[in-house]
């Protein structure tokens, strides 16, 4: 092995020395190395890291990674699971593990009915063996990266940590957990299950939950100092009232114990019951609304007002300083990369620049495909793109260029077909003066295009909306007048009146002219070409739909009409996708897409707070909610009829957190619970989800959203902003053009998240200008510079250094 920093001696740089051959193992090594950095650069940028330059190492790294992709799609079966399993509290002690739940989750024991989602239940026998089974795959992915760290990492001098310890670990105990809890109850069969917490651990094990935990964590003071003044405010108003209304006789009621004016105070601070909480004394001491106006002020406008604007303010000083941080970690990552990179394949002499030959080249993109967190590029697609970056044709590549390919590298692409089969077939019509004004009726003529939001490739105008061939204006004619027809039959249906027959004809030909829309597409594209756009996807599953509907509905005399109502739906979603034509439209769609991208971590946060408290409501509260509970009778929440929102299965309980969500806070359900579960304080959950939940994580994402959409409307009449983005689509640009000019089409879009595009855009920009910069210096002047950067990653590396530490 070779330790991090170690040199061997063949690579003395001596004025007078030559360059001797590297060894194979040490070339390939470095070039996985630089493969490898590039993968971290554009993924998670690791500061001041060395990779393991040892046989075996990027093997290793590769099968981690293909257990990690495994480890998703278990967690993945593992929510599923938590969906379809049959509760622990359904009475499963007087029967078989393996006997389905039948009426023992729909009734309860004196008879009533229990309302449940309807999902079908795995028999819990069942469950257990399909958790079992997915444990393998979670503990695989643990063990794979212990070891990987234990092989690798933890021998280099300095050590590195890749993998952290502290996460297997955790991992490891969340997999002790359910197992144990797995044999407790298979062997007692009590009415609840304690696995919801392990499933909890391995979501929150997720990198996008860590990376955010950290952030939740800065803001906890901001938020903390906000809240305890809104803590105390609580108290001294409650105080107040109790203090006032406690010996009236009359319109005091809820205030006559400092428990209960508390716990009225706070719902009335939290949530919009204020007036029925207040209604009462109001309505007999009008001068107590000089009290609850002062509160309401001082509560609802300005203390939880403060809350968002605290989290907002914290969150955009902790991104900031995240973002400048991940940006100069990814310069080091690529300017280290591109170094291994030359050095590995062509060595340079003293003095002079490191450049990168064609033929490393296509070693490094091989050895970056064959990794699964990369995209896969074969060689024909890498001789080609270093062919179209190579622009001054010296058969090398330098920073710049190099920085060109890196951007390439953010996009997954594909190449197909261009031309239909009807181009070999009948070669005489294709080459044709009408077969060439046929082509260009139908496909749009401007070789230049860009992802449509959602899609790989999308013919744009110069302004930068969606320019449309000849032929797709005169669809969307059509689309309009079958979308009048829906209207007609819309309006027939709805009056129970008779349709004329005309009007079933009428919907079976426009069923055949969006079938002919399809075949005459693939009569000039390739099959593979139009398979590549969601949007034509939609279309094809849509027009077969539809048709086949037509013609059932026309053979049995309408024994389908209420499915082909639903199915003509599909008809105005084709009229709206023709929508995004329009700017504003398009401002709109990419405003949402963009907020869904940005926000995509934070709701997943979100996601796994309302997946741990539904699961542990199914576990506390399951089968307590229902309508014949006579434990419910005088609450407001069975006087009001909400028995459907219940926590009886994991659906069900899904439901009403979300419920509580956008409510803020439901008083009805935790005053329900205290009446009605066995289980003492059990109602504090409720309190305890308001803050996890609502005051922090889904005021977090209200913060993502609001500066996304302030950011995006800042952006929109911004024309450098476009020419920017218009410049960084050059390279993929000349890539279309150049595969175009060889009969096949490049299909392309973007993976990951738009911020780390946009930071890696940043990143590959500042390397390119540094690199112009210095390309422009004197030699005296490059070797100062190179000095100083020899320095200050020196002292950098010092400072993260363990000893230093």
């Amino acid at each position: 092995p070779i330790g991090a920093h170690a040199r061997a001696p063949a690579w003395h740089r001596g004025p007078s020395r030559p360059w001797p051959v590297m060894s194979d193992d040490l070339r390939r090594a470095k070039i996985a190395e630089a493969a490898w950095r590039i993968e971290d650069a554009m993924d998670k940028p690791l500061d001041s890291f060395n990779y393991p330059r040892v046989v075996g190492a990027r093997d290793a790294y590769f099968e981690a990674a293909r257990a990690d992709n495994r480890y998703s799609r278990a967690l993945v079966c593992m929510l599923l699971l938590s969906i379809f399993e049959t509760p622990a509290w359904c009475g499963q002690q007087e029967s078989s593990l393996f006997a389905p739940a039948g009426e023992r989750c729909t009734l309860s024991a004196a008879g009533e009915d229990i309302l449940v989602s309807g999902v079908p239940y795995v028999p819990l026998g069942v469950g257990l063996v399909i958790e079992a089974v997915l444990l393998v795959f979670l503990t695989q992915k643990f063990l794979i990266e212990l070891r990987v760290q234990s092989a690798f990492f933890d021998r280099m001098v300095p050590k590195q940590q890749y993998y952290k310890r502290s996460n297997i670990y955790i991992g490891f105990a969340c997999v002790v957990f359910e197992l144990a809890d797995m044999a407790y109850f298979a062997a007692v069969r009590p009415r609840f299950r304690l696995a919801f917490i392990a499933r909890t651990g391995f979501l929150v094990l997720l990198p996008s939950v860590v990376n955010l935990s950290r952030l939740v964590v800065s803001c906890l003071s901001e938020f903390f100092s906000v809240a305890a003044f809104f803590v105390g405010a609580i108290f001294l108003f409650a105080w107040i009232a109790v203090m006032i209304l406690r010996d009236l006789q009359v319109g005091a009621t809820g205030f006559h114990t400092f428990s209960a004016g508390l716990n009225n105070v706070f719902v009335a601070g939290v949530s919009e019951e204020f007036v029925t909480i207040f209604l009462e004394s109001y309505t007999t001491h009008r001068w107590i609304g000089w009290l609850w106006l002062l509160f309401l002020i001082t509560a609802h406008v300005l203390l939880l007002s403060l809350v968002l604007d605290t989290l907002t303010a914290a969150y955009m000083t902790y991104s900031e300083h995240v973002e400048e941080r991940t940006a100069k970690c990814r310069v080091r990552g690529l300017l280290k990369a591109f170094r291994e990179l030359a050095d590995a394949t062509s060595p340079a002499e003293e003095g002079e620049e490191p450049v990168v030959h064609r033929a490393g080249f296509l070693e490094f993109i091989h050895e970056y495909s064959a990794s699964p967190r990369g995209m896969p590029v074969s060689d024909e697609l890498a001789s080609l793109m270093f062919t179209i970056i190579d622009k001054d044709g010296s058969g090398v590549v330098d920073y710049v260029e190099f920085c060109s390919i890196c951007k390439i590298l953010q996009y997954r692409f594909w190449c197909t077909r261009a031309h239909s089969m009807v181009k070999d077939w009948f070669p005489g019509f294709w080459n044709s003066d009408f077969g060439r004004r046929f082509r260009q009726f139908v496909k749009a003529d401007d070789p230049v295009e860009e992802p449509e939001p959602g899609s790989p490739s999308s013919v744009v105008s110069d302004d930068g909306g969606e320019r449309a061939s000849s032929f797709d204006r005169l669809m969307n004619v059509i689309l309009i007048v079958n979308f009048g027809l829906v209207v007609v039959e819309t309006a027939y249906d709805l009056n129970d009146i008779p349709e004329p027959p005309l009007l079933e004809y009428l919907e079976l030909i426009f069923s055949f002219i969006y079938l002919g829309e399809v075949c005459i597409k693939l009569s000039v594209i390739s099959w593979a070409s139009y398979w590549s756009v969601p949007s034509n996807k939609f279309d094809f599953f849509s027009t077969f739909l539809l048709l086949t509907t037509s013609i059932i509905e026309l053979l049995f005399a309408g024994n389908l009409s209420t499915y082909a109502n639903m199915l003509r739906l599909l008809r105005l979603l084709r009229v709206v996708k023709n929508l995004k034509n329009i700017k504003s439209v398009q401002f709109l769609v990419k405003t949402i897409a963009k907020l869904l991208l940005t926000a995509r971590e934070m709701v997943t946060l979100l996601g796994v707070v309302v997946f741990f408290f539904s699961m542990l409501s199914v576990q506390v509260f399951g089968g307590e909610l229902y309508e014949g509970n006579r434990k419910l009778e005088g609450t407001e929440y069975h006087e009001q009829k909400w028995h459907v929102l219940n926590f009886n299965d994991t659906p069900m309980a899904f439901g009403v957190w979300v419920v509580f969500l956008l409510m803020e806070y439901a008083p009805i359900f935790p005053d329900a619970v205290a009446k009605a579960s066995e289980t003492p304080w059990a109602w504090i959950i409720f309190p305890v989800f308001y803050l996890a939940g609502v005051s922090i994580t889904f005021e977090l994402v209200k913060a993502f959203t609001i500066e996304v959409f302030i950011t995006l409307f800042k952006e929109r009449a911004d024309k450098s902003a476009r020419a920017k983005h218009n410049e960084s689509l050059a390279s993929l640009t000349e890539f279309k053009q150049a595969l175009a000019a060889e009969g096949k089409t490049l299909h392309y879009n973007t993976t990951g998240k738009e911020s780390q595009h946009a930071a890696v855009e940043e990143a590959l920009e500042h390397v390119q200008h540094n690199a112009e910069k210095q390309a422009e210096m004197s030699p005296f002047q490059r070797s100062i510079s190179i000095v100083q950067r020899m320095l200050e990653t020196n002292d950098h590396e010092a400072e993260m250094s363990p000893s230093h530490h």
